[in-house]
């Protein structure tokens, strides 16, 4: 019985995440923004200088995903592309100012949205922090994977 609840309430827990990450968001902007726009936005944000290579291997999607999203991206006025002098070869990305706003409002969206689980994870105490980590190494290890 205990094993059904738990694995329901995982399922419960994979399908919110999963119709969060399809709705867009407003980030302070005059744009709706999907995650994966706003997640450029942070890489982007987090990583000056950074260019779709390297943005690829941070976000963990193709050179062309970073390129498609950043083009959208950029004709919301969020992001500009620039090229550095000594390296006309490759692409760089920068945040517009309406971009930075949009990085800073949805890191606000972030830990206002994690504040009360920080407030309870703060009141275990360690043998349950670590159970809590054991269990969920054991789930991001045989949760399956395309």
């Amino acid at each position: 019985m205990k094993q059904n609840e738990i694995l329901e309430k995982i399922i419960c827990f994979s399908n919110k995440v999963n119709q969060n990450n399809k709705k867009p968001n407003n980030y302070g902007t005059n744009h709706m923004l999907y995650p994966a726009e706003i997640h450029m936005i942070e890489a982007i944000g987090n990583h000056k200088n950074a260019n779709a290579s390297e943005l690829s291997i941070i976000m963990g999607i193709t050179n062309g995903a970073v390129n498609q999203v950043a083009n959208k991206l950029i004709k919301k006025g969020l992001v500009e592309q620039y090229r550095m002098k000594d390296n006309k070869k490759d692409v760089f990305y920068q945040l517009t100012p309406q971009g930075e706003i949009a990085n800073v409002e949805h890191s606000n969206y972030h830990k206002e949205q994690y504040s009360h689980m920080e407030e309870y994870i703060d009141e275990l105490v360690p043998e349950e922090i670590n159970i809590i980590n054991k269990f969920f190494d054991e789930l991001i290890k045989s949760w399956p994977s395309k």
